[in-house]
């Protein structure tokens, strides 16, 4: 082959190379929210003292039939205190995880870094909570657990240094402005010391360019509607080939609101209209391919390996 040929295929390739979409919900206790003086987090109104995972059950059962009906794989992000709650409830979740990627969403939606709380975890606690997680994790799915996002999204040194101690393969709790600077690509948690890869959560701007999160709470909370998520997907597409876009959601947020409140009847057959609109217009979009994180970070990793 000629090494014109060869540099136009090589060309074509870049040009064609898909954006990939994921994803990933963060299953937690409903309206849940950090509290002043306690590490783990409570349901909102924090003043009842309560777990509540009622919204959550009903919006995940809701979110793994659309997964199915549109044929997604998606990465679920679990909270483990959530996760065994849910069974305790009759879910039958290895079963009905059984096509996505399990990770870990914490043990008990910890404020490690004492944002709110006032307790900053030291090292040995935070160690002894993501490990535990992760250990349940395991044992209830029976899979190798791969990714970490953290409660708030909130890392530090310590829980970074945890995470890579503790063989997890990458993290998802940063956000990043798509463009010049970062194109979903995975990178390396430099600032804080560490190798281990970073899948950011994606941010981007509206067609008037204000600033929006890739977490589709703000569709349920009346700010945002869902076009505006499929036009973000549609520019990053021309930004981002071959990197990674991550939408993220709260399954009991289709329920209730941040607040704790239920939604009417109108406002949630609303939320999963506008949710099942996201996924079937990303089914149909040409040059975009949804996958799970850990299938992107393998397909990433064996490139990386071949250059």
């Amino acid at each position: 082959m000629s090494p014109r040929l060869c540099g136009f295929i090589i060309k074509m390739t870049k040009i064609y190379e898909p954006l990939y979409v994921a994803i990933s919900p963060d299953i937690d206790p409903d309206a849940n929210c950090a509290v002043e003086g306690r590490r783990d987090a409570l349901s909102s109104p924090i003043e009842y003292g309560e777990i509540r995972i009622d919204a959550c059950k009903k919006g995940l059962q809701k979110i793994f039939e659309l997964l199915e009906k549109y044929d997604i794989d998606a990465t679920l992000f679990y909270e483990t205190r959530t996760a065994q709650m849910l069974i305790e409830d009759g879910m039958d979740l290895p079963k009905l995880s059984e096509r996505h990627e399990i990770a870990c969403h914490s043990l008990k939606h910890e404020d490690f870094l004492g944002k709110v709380s006032g307790i900053p975890m030291e090292e040995k606690s935070i160690e002894e909570s993501i490990y535990k997680a992760k250990e349940i994790l395991v044992k209830i799915f029976e899979r190798e657990i791969k990714g970490f996002r953290a409660p708030y999204t909130r890392i530090n040194r310590t829980v970074v240094k945890v995470l890579e101690q503790l063989g997890f393969q990458y993290d998802s709790s940063e956000t990043a402005t798509l463009g010049t600077g970062w194109a979903g690509k995975p990178y390396p948690l430099e600032a804080f010391d560490s190798s281990l890869l970073e899948l950011a959560l994606p941010s981007f701007h509206d067609a008037k360019g204000k600033k929006m999160s890739s977490y589709l709470w703000a569709i349920f909370e009346g700010r945002r509607v869902s076009r505006e998520y499929v036009a973000a997907v549609s520019q990053a597409r021309d930004v981002a080939k071959g990197g990674l876009f991550i939408l993220s959601i709260h399954p009991w947020h289709l329920y209730v609101d941040c607040q704790g409140n239920p939604f009417g009847k109108n406002q949630v057959r609303k939320n999963l209209e506008n949710l099942e609109s996201i996924f079937s217009q990303l089914k149909q979009m040409q040059g975009i391919q949804i996958l799970r994180q850990d299938k992107y970070m393998e397909s990433w990793l064996e490139k990386e390996d071949s250059n």
